[in-house]
């Protein structure tokens, strides 16, 4: 082998050498890079994928929240509603008492006023839905 032929065989080695390593860098910075992406990827998807767990847990909350409340207003409203029942029977059987008591005592005014009262009321009747 003659010295140009090792000279151009030696350059050759080198550069091949040289491209090696080169590519070895590159590879792994290329890796690396890789990784990076990859990690930062998946971050952000376990990032994502509990900012929407947050959110379903709190919807949930909120749901769970409102339900107590309309609970709790439905049992407060029926609560008054027997109240209220309760009192107007209450008042009626006073009326009524009260009304039977009157009649012992004086039949013929208790008559009188039921029927001016009669009177009254279809005469409202009359006013409100009476043809002009």
């Amino acid at each position: 082998m003659t010295d140009t032929e090792r000279n151009i065989s030696d350059a050759t080695k080198a550069a091949r050498d040289a491209a090696d390593r080169a590519s070895r860098s590159v590879g792994g910075a290329a890796e690396d890079i890789s990784d990076i992406v990859t990690g930062t990827a998946d971050a952000t998807a376990d990032t994502l994928s509990d900012g929407a767990t947050d959110a379903k847990e709190a919807a949930a909350e909120a749901v769970e929240d409102v339900r107590a409340a309309a609970a709790e207003a439905i049992d407060a409203m029926s609560t008054q509603a027997k109240e209220a029942i309760a009192n107007a029977r209450g008042a009626a059987d006073e009326g009524v008492t009260y009304v039977k008591a009157k009649y012992r005592e004086n039949p013929a005014l208790v008559i009188a006023v039921g029927a001016a009262a009669l009177v009254a009321v279809s005469a409202i009747l009359k006013g409100l839905f009476g043809r002009r």
